[in-house]
């Protein structure tokens, strides 16, 4: 008699949609409540992936290249973690773009890690 296993699904990758989302913001100008919703889920990716981008920092050797670009990765993505987002419909955009490439750093570095 053939079993069979229910088979795990698993969710999609988040991050993509994310970064399309927030790479055409400046040409889509979302309203503010997008904007606000865009904002909270690419601050949340990117503190998600900080830990990952930060172990593999602490297990690179000092003062090389890979250790200096997620250094440079890490400390981008905090100053942008720290500013808020401004009621300007284009600065909020702007700042939601920069969020989206700081997203786009980590998850390179992250090798698209769930």
């Amino acid at each position: 008699m053939p079993t069979t296993q229910p088979q795990t699904l698993d969710a999609p990758d988040p991050i993509p949609a994310l970064l399309a989302d927030a790479f055409s913001a400046n040409q889509d100008r979302p309203d503010p409540p997008s904007r606000e919703r865009l904002s909270l889920e690419l601050r949340s990716e990117i503190r998600r992936l900080l830990p990952k981008v930060q172990a593999q920092m602490d297990s690179i050797t000092p003062r090389t290249r890979a250790w200096y670009a997620r250094d440079t990765a890490i400390d981008a993505a905090r100053e942008e973690l720290s500013k808020g987002l401004s009621p300007s419909s284009l600065a909020a955009c702007l700042t939601i773009t920069e969020l989206g490439r700081r997203l786009r750093a980590l998850d390179d570095f992250a090798g698209g890690e769930p």
